[in-house]
């Protein structure tokens, strides 16, 4: 097994009863991730959570992971302040509301590197309640699969943040929460080894062959800002109709996927300069 990161002070912590809510999205990352802490942390003290994103998943996905775990899976829903069922759609159009009413007519309104407003609302926030709900436990993990080899910012921010914390802003007088990345030095050759190792596979959208990755480089949105060229055009193969959609959102909110750029285009573009390519039909 590839060692996980922090594995003395993760031992302590398990001693100590801790109970470990480890991050499911579907993803390879989270799918090696689940496998491997459950050799180091004992079933009784293992959750896994997952946001969900609603449409704008991947389909299938809840049902793959349940069929990947041995545990039950836990749900965490983002909702807006007044209760109603928060969504993308629904939070980027709440983003150009806002934006509207401060005079930043021109400002973006989707999520951008600077300002991943998508994973604090719709994935971390969520998580998060979702913990506090789970139980009264005085000592929690959130694990997480975030890995340094998938971008040099990620890379950055844990060298510099290190890859065991405590949570401060959910850590009070009653219960002690930490955030750790077990497996941020990990290399993709790590993570397949692991999930086959476990006897499992891939999800299907990276059209895995037993060694690499054929079709998406990642598995969160279906379309996402951070996605290759490669995960947005098999996206809009396998969802079309889900396209259509974010089409009509950019319109709608006056705003491009790509800092100038729509995500018709962005797919287009690639089309272009890669004429050997299968072309895909808008």
């Amino acid at each position: 097994m590839t060692q996980l990161a922090n594995l003395s002070e993760i031992r302590s912590l398990v001693d100590r009863g801790a109970i470990f809510y480890v991050g499911h999205s579907g993803g390879k990352d989270s799918q090696a991730m689940y496998a491997a802490v459950r050799k180091v942390v004992p079933d009784h003290q293992v959750r896994v959570v997952h946001a969900d994103l609603g449409d704008i998943e991947h389909a299938g996905i809840k049902d793959f992971i349940r069929a990947n775990i041995d545990h039950e899976l836990i749900i965490a829903n983002a909702i807006f302040a007044d209760g109603s069922p928060k969504d993308f759609f629904g939070a980027v159009r709440a983003r150009r509301a806002t934006l509207d009413r401060n005079g930043q007519f021109d400002a973006p309104a989707f999520p951008s590197s600077a300002s991943r407003f998508c994973t604090s609302d719709l994935k971390t926030g969520p998580v998060w309640k979702a913990i506090k709900a789970d139980g009264d436990h005085d000592l929690v993990v959130n694990c997480v699969g975030i890995r340094a080899e998938e971008s040099k910012a990620r890379a950055k921010k844990i060298k510099n943040r290190g890859t065991l914390n405590l949570n401060k802003k959910n850590t009070n007088g009653k219960r002690d929460a930490f955030d750790w990345w077990p497996i941020a030095d990990w290399l993709i050759d790590d993570v397949w080894a692991e999930i086959l190792g476990a006897g499992q596979w891939p999800h299907e959208a990276y059209g895995f062959d037993g060694t690499t990755a054929t079709d998406n480089d990642r598995l969160s949105c279906v379309f996402c800002i951070f996605g290759s060229v490669k995960d947005l055009r098999h996206g809009a193969r396998l969802r079309p109709d889900l396209l259509e959609k974010y089409d009509e959102l950019e319109r709608d909110v006056r705003s491009t996927m790509f800092h100038g750029q729509t995500l018709k285009e962005r797919i287009g573009i690639e089309i272009e300069v890669n004429p050997h390519q299968e072309e895909l039909a808008l």
